[in-house]
C-alpha cells in the first residue's frame, strides 16, 4: 500500500492503525518478558499508561466511526447484526485459542509459558485427560484460558455492550452515555467487584474498564464534532498538554521497579513516595484517576505528533499499520510466539534479547500480511466461480 504523506485510506485512519499497531508491539515487547532497550520503554517507561488501555479506548473509537457510519446508512438491524457477529467470533476465537492450547498439552508439550493467571491456574490445563464437566464449563465461560489472550474475554463483553452505548447515543446523547459509564466506574471503584466469571476481571475489571471503551465509542461517534472543536483549540492549551506530559513522563522515569540500567531511572523522588503516589492514584487494575488524565492528556498529544510527523514516520508505516489493522491476528499469534520462547535456548543478553523481540514483530506482521494477500488472491477467483455459476 502506498501511503505518500495521507494519514487516511478511504473511510480509514492511518493514524489510529499505526497507534493500535504501536501497542500491538509494545504488548508482543512486555509479553515475552525478556529485558532489552524494547522493553525498557514499552511499560510505562514514558508515560504511567500501559498498551492495554490505549488498545480499548482506540479500539472503542474505530468501532464509534465504523457503526455511526453503518447507523447512518444501513439502519438499527445491520448494526445489532454486526456487534453480534463481532462478539461471537471474538468468543469463538477465544475458545479456539485455548482449545489448541489444550491439545498441545494433551500433546506432551510444556505450556506452563500460557498458563492462566495464578487465581485460575487448574491440574487440568496442563493435562487435559483430568477434564471434567466444570472444567469445561470454566472453559466456555471463559474462566480459564492462555493468560496473554485473556484480555480478548473483555472485548467479548465490550463489544457485546456497545448495543445499548449506540442506542443511548442515539436517542439520549452522550451526556447519558457518559453518565452512566462514571456511575459504573464509581461504583467499582466504592465496591469492587466482577459481573462477570471471566478470567479476564483479576486484570481487567468489567466495570472498570468499560469507562475507556465507552468513552472511545463516544469519541468515533461524535469524531466529525470533535476534529471541528480541535482545530478552534487555542494553541496555549496545546502547550499546556505538552508540559502536563512532560510532568507525567518525570514521574514514570523516576520508577525504581522498572526494567533497564540505572542511568534510566530519575531521582526527583524517594521510592516511598512514588510507591504512595502510585498506589493511590495510578493503579492499572482500578484505572486509578491519575492515569486517566495521562491517557486523555497523552493520547490527543501523541495523535497530533503522530499527524504532524506522519512522513516522518513511514518506514514504520508498513509494520504498525498491519497489526493494528489486524490486531486480532497478532493477539492470536503472539500467544503462539510467548510459547515458543519458552523453547527457546536464549542466552539472555541484551542484545540477543532484541533482536528476538523485533523478530517476533516483523515475523508476525509479515504473517499477517502474507494471510490478507492470500485472501485477496481467493476472492477474485471465487467471484469469477459464481459469475459462471449464475
Amino acid at each position: 500500500m502506498q501511503l505518500g504523506n495521507l494519514p487516511s485510506v478511504g473511510a480509514r485512519d492511518l493514524r489510529i492503525d499505526w497507534l493500535r499497531g504501536l501497542a500491538m508491539t509494545c504488548v508482543i515487547v512486555n509479553h515475552s518478558k525478556l529485558s532489552s532497550p524494547l522493553s525498557w520503554f514499552s511499560y510505562e517507561r514514558l508515560w504511567v499508561v500501559t498498551a492495554a488501555e490505549v488498545f480499548v479506548i482506540l479500539s472503542g473509537i474505530v468501532l464509534g466511526m465504523v457503526y455511526r457510519r453503518r447507523l447512518d446508512r444501513h439502519g438499527w438491524a445491520v448494526v445489532l447484526r454486526g456487534l453480534v457477529r463481532r462478539a461471537t467470533f471474538l468468543y469463538s476465537t477465544f475458545l479456539a485459542v485455548t482449545m489448541s492450547i489444550l491439545v498441545l498439552a494433551a500433546s506432551g508439550i510444556d505450556v506452563r509459558a500460557v498458563s492462566p493467571s495464578a487465581e485460575h491456574a487448574t491440574p487440568w490445563f496442563f493435562a487435559p485427560q483430568m477434564m471434567d464437566a466444570a472444567a469445561w464449563r470454566d472453559v466456555l465461560l471463559m474462566r480459564s484460558g492462555p493468560w496473554a489472550f485473556e484480555i480478548i474475554g473483555l472485548y467479548v463483553w465490550l463489544v457485546a455492550a456497545a448495543v445499548p452505548c449506540f442506542v443511548i447515543l442515539r436517542w439520549a446523547g452522550w451526556r447519558t452515555l457518559l453518565g452512566a459509564s462514571w456511575t459504573l466506574y464509581l461504583w467499582y471503584r466504592l465496591a469492587p467487584h466482577a459481573v462477570t466469571s471471566g478470567g479476564f476481571e483479576l486484570t481487567f475489571p468489567l466495570l472498570a474498564w468499560q469507562l475507556l471503551f465507552v468513552h472511545g465509542i463516544a469519541v468515533g461517534y461524535y469524531r466529525d464534532r470533535i476534529g471541528e472543536a480541535a482545530e478552534r483549540t487555542p494553541k496555549w492549551l496545546a502547550g499546556a498538554a505538552v508540559v502536563g506530559l512532560s510532568g507525567f513522563a518525570m514521574f514514570a522515569f523516576c520508577n525504581p521497579w522498572m526494567d533497564g540500567p540505572s542511568w534510566l531511572r530519575l531521582r526527583l523522588i524517594s521510592d516511598d513516595r512514588f510507591t504512595y503516589v502510585y498506589g493511590h492514584f495510578f493503579m492499572l487494575k482500578e484505572l486509578g484517576a491519575a492515569r486517566l488524565v495521562n491517557l486523555g492528556v497523552g493520547l490527543p498529544v501523541g495523535y497530533a505528533a503522530l499527524t504532524r510527523c506522519w512522513s516522518l514516520t513511514r518506514p514504520l508505516h508498513g509494520l504498525f499499520i498491519t497489526l493494528g489493522q489486524q490486531s486480532l491476528g497478532a493477539f492470536v499469534l503472539h500467544v503462539y510466539a510467548v510459547l515458543l520462547l519458552a523453547y527457546l535456548p536464549i542466552p539472555g543478553d541484551v542484545l540477543t534479547n532484541t533482536l528476538i523481540q523485533a523478530a517476533i514483530v516483523v515475523g508476525i506482521a509479515v504473517a499477517l500480511s502474507a494471510i490478507q494477500r492470500l485472501r485477496g488472491w481467493q476472492r477474485p477467483s471465487a467471484s469469477l466461480s459464481a459469475q459462471a455459476i449464475a
